[in-house]
């Protein structure tokens, strides 16, 4: 079964204030951001891996990175624009512009996110969570309030390896929550859920298998990435 990734990198950046996307950002030399975003996916089947790139204006060269770091290993990668008017805004906008391009366990990767994985096999292992139990997720365990507000907070049930609940932002009660999903996958019968997840994540998460990532940032200002470098730097 094919794994097709939706790679979301069609929003403005406003935040990042930037006069280029700021998944560009470089890390060091030759190594931005998306760079390593990406690089976790090289664990997986070229094969059996479908990159959809979901772009808006001036993504010349994140098209060109992803091409070079996932199609010449082997990787099929098409690429597709993401239309406001006909798919919507932000992260549910761009999943939904990704999908029909989608085939076997579908996963979400936001281009401006880096993670590591803690062991190799670990990414393989959350696809094969979500063929065999129809979702799974990378999540990052973490319980500082900043981040839990900022982006999509998770419960686990680590014995029985579950996630129990999932918020989008949470503004209180935050002790409810153990971390932050950072890459959710389904298989194809719960692929039209996916779009849910940037805003109301439970219906795709909740009850899904987890796996832990070992490290985790969500770029928003270079100050997010100071210091910061990527494994191959």
């Amino acid at each position: 079964m094919k794994v097709s990734v939706i790679i979301a990198m069609a929003g403005e950046g406003t935040r990042f204030g930037a006069r280029y996307p700021k998944e560009l950002h470089a890390l060091c030399p030759h190594r931005t951001v998306l760079h390593c975003c990406v690089a976790p996916l090289t664990e997986l089947d070229p094969a059996r891996l479908r990159i959809i790139g979901v772009v808006g204006a001036g993504r010349a060269r994140s098209m060109d990175v992803i091409e070079e770091e996932l199609g010449k290993p082997g990787a099929e990668v098409v690429f597709t624009a993401q239309n406001p008017q006909r798919h919507g805004p932000g992260l549910e906008g761009a999943v939904r512009a990704g999908l029909p391009f989608c085939e076997g366990v579908t996963a979400v990767v936001l281009a401006d996110q880096i993670f590591t994985t803690e062991r190799p096999g670990d990414l393989t292992r959350t696809v094969d969570a979500a063929r065999r139990h129809g979702r799974s997720a990378l999540v990052y365990p973490t319980t500082d309030p900043e981040a839990l507000r900022a982006d999509g907070a998770v419960a686990f049930d680590r014995p029985a390896g579950v996630i129990t609940q999932c918020e989008e932002k949470p503004q209180e009660d935050l002790d409810r929550f153990d971390g932050l999903w950072v890459v959710p996958m389904v298989s194809p019968e719960h692929r039209d859920e996916l779009p849910a997840i940037a805003t109301d994540p439970a219906p795709v998460l909740s009850g899904a298998k987890y796996v832990e990532v070992g490290d985790y940032v969500n770029v928003t200002r270079p100050s997010d990435v100071w210091g910061r470098r990527c494994p191959e730097c």
